[in-house]
């Protein structure tokens, strides 16, 4: 009898914790597109894959030279680059939440993150040397470190203070200037850096080696609204970080930008 009464007393315990712990779902991603060769190891062998393939947690993603591919989980869209090797930690989803870490093993990736279906995203790509965490945000992350926002905001911090495992979820909210690093990234270390849009910075597996700067596309656009073009050709220098980018503005022409020692060199054609 003591026995029974214990398993009664413990029965509605057993049958509110089920209902009321919200199950993460492990999940896979598709290949949206992809060019030259992509392979994922599957089974301790590496099989090719094509457009609208499905690739798995745990599984790791790999591009060859001249190569790229674009995945897509939920609300977060991943480009990788030539020569990429990725490990998609975590595609996971619960009713309330999207989650998402990729290990960076080499090479870069472009990310977009947007949420879905008012859940919220959880979203880091990190490796050996830095970490980024973001929320509705686009960014790109190089294996070297390097980390340029385009939209929203990143939190960034070493690799050496990454927690597999973050507690809670994104606060509700778009990311910009101003907004916490814990309510983009809950558990971000204290020293974590926010990246804005037009900004990059620079991490070594000591922390950072920069501070958040505009990077040479924007620093050229801004150079673009300033410069008047009398002539068919004009160049423009101005002191800016190492790199190449290609700015294009199409109501005053085109812009390329070449960047040695930190200068770039705008040169403007009017059309």
């Amino acid at each position: 009898m003591g026995v029974i009464k214990t398993i009664k007393s413990i029965f509605p315990a057993v049958i509110f914790i089920a209902f009321t712990a919200i199950p993460v779902c492990a999940d896979s991603a598709v290949v949206v597109s992809l060019r030259g060769k992509v392979e994922v190891n599957r089974n301790g062998a590496w099989v090719a894959l094509s457009e609208n393939s499905q690739v798995s947690q745990g599984e790791v993603i790999s591009t060859g030279f001249k190569s790229e591919a674009v995945l897509k989980y939920q609300g977060a869209t991943m480009q990788l680059g030539p020569l990429t090797r990725v490990t998609l930690e975590t595609l996971a989803k619960n009713e309330k939440k999207d989650s998402v870490s990729l290990y960076l093993n080499t090479g870069a990736v472009k990310s977009s993150v947007k949420k879905t279906e008012n859940k919220r995203i959880s979203y880091t790509v990190h490796n050996p040397v830095a970490v980024a965490s973001v929320r509705g945000t686009d960014f790109s992350f190089i294996s070297t470190g390097d980390i340029t926002c385009t939209g929203g905001a990143v939190v960034t911090y070493p690799a050496s203070y990454y927690t597999p495992s973050p507690q809670g979820s994104p606060a509700e909210g778009e990311s910009g200037a101003g907004t916490p690093a814990e309510d983009i990234a809950p558990g971000a270390p204290a020293g974590s850096v926010v990246v804005l849009p037009g900004q990059g910075v620079s991490l070594t597996s000591g922390g950072f080696t920069s501070k958040p700067a505009d990077t040479a596309a924007k620093t050229a656009e801004s150079v673009l609204t300033t410069v008047s073009t009398p002539v068919n050709t004009e160049g423009v220098t101005t002191g800016s970080s190492t790199g190449t980018q290609t700015v294009t503005r199409i109501d005053t022409g085109t812009a390329d930008t070449t960047i040695k020692k930190g200068t770039i060199t705008v040169k403007i054609t009017v059309k």
